[in-house]
């Protein structure tokens, strides 16, 4: 098998671009899903020289280790203005990475992502630093050179994650709105569990459901309605293929904010436990999202016939 050289690690910024989006980019809304965000974000970083598929790069960094990867423990996108997300399309894409604070066994990774040279969204994602068999994977400390390219000063996005995470009720409300989850294999990666962009396709999927359903209660529905401005996700353990879940959703404290629990409701076969398995917000506001066919003629214009 070929042989890699010692990866540089003198990188702590990186940017990865994608080409002007179109149509198949967009969801039902005619907007951009922010799990394409999160992978964008997980592109970025993953081009670091140090980093690379399978964590190759991060394997040889001294002391060498080839079971060394990282594993997703918080993160949050958040937009700079209500109409990003709709207004996607046409734009091209620049996700820059670079390193934020570094811990004993985290890594943070701040983000800045662009249409074309506009900032429009920010973000922010805590690793933490794993070794071993996918599913017996156990925390392992930070390599020193890569504890040299932390930042000197706290990221803001940060901060802000972590104080909303902990306004959050670590439990769902009993009276909760519920939607039903069941986790698919394609939702498990190179890791074999489900890929950290699945649970905030789980939150808009079940906001979208409250959309859908008349019976919802009303104030949940007026927030769900509203365009989405920012996501926040904190892991709390993995889910696997075939799992049975429930998303739980309920009105934050403060106006725009939706609290959002994933749960497992049954032990898988895999010795997974029922209970949380991640949380978070979504937050709205801006007004509601427009309908599909408004977006779809504001960018090509009335039909002439």
């Amino acid at each position: 098998p070929r042989t890699m050289a010692q990866p540089d690690v003198s990188i702590r910024e990186f940017e990865y671009k994608v080409p002007v989006l179109n149509q198949q980019d967009l969801d039902r809304n005619f907007a951009l899903p922010t799990t394409h965000l999160f992978k964008w974000m997980q592109a970025a970083r993953m081009d670091l020289p140090w980093m690379q598929r399978g964590y190759r790069g991060l394997g040889l960094v001294e002391p060498v280790m080839p079971s060394r990867r990282l594993l997703v423990a918080s993160q949050m996108v958040r937009t700079l203005h209500p109409d990003v997300l709709t207004d996607a399309c046409d734009h091209e894409v620049t996700t820059k990475v670079e390193i934020g604070d570094v811990g004993k066994t985290s890594i943070e990774f701040r983000y800045k992502i662009f249409y074309d040279t506009t900032m429009v969204a920010t973000g922010t994602t805590t690793m933490v630093v794993a070794a071993g068999e996918p599913g017996k994977l156990k925390p392992s400390p930070v390599p020193e050179a890569i504890k040299n390219l932390a930042s000197s000063e706290p990221g803001a996005d940060k901060i802000f994650l972590m104080e909303s995470l902990n306004s959050q009720p670590k439990e769902a409300p009993k009276d909760a709105y519920v939607v039903p989850l069941v986790i698919r294999w394609s939702d498990e990666d190179v890791n074999k569990h489900a890929n950290h962009s699945a649970i905030p396709r789980y939150f808009e999927d079940a906001k979208e459901s409250i959309i859908a359903d008349p019976t919802a209660p009303a104030a949940l529905r007026e927030a769900a309605v509203q365009k989405l401005c920012a996501v926040l996700v904190n892991y709390a353990s993995e889910a696997r293929a075939q799992d049975k879940c429930e998303v739980r959703l309920s009105l934050g404290e403060k106006p725009g904010v939706l609290n959002v629990w994933v749960v497992r409701l049954a032990e898988n076969k895999w010795g997974g436990k029922p209970g949380l398995i991640g949380r978070g917000q979504m937050l709205v506001g801006g007004g509601p999202m427009p309908d599909s066919e408004v977006t779809r003629i504001k960018l090509v214009g009335p039909s002439k016939l």
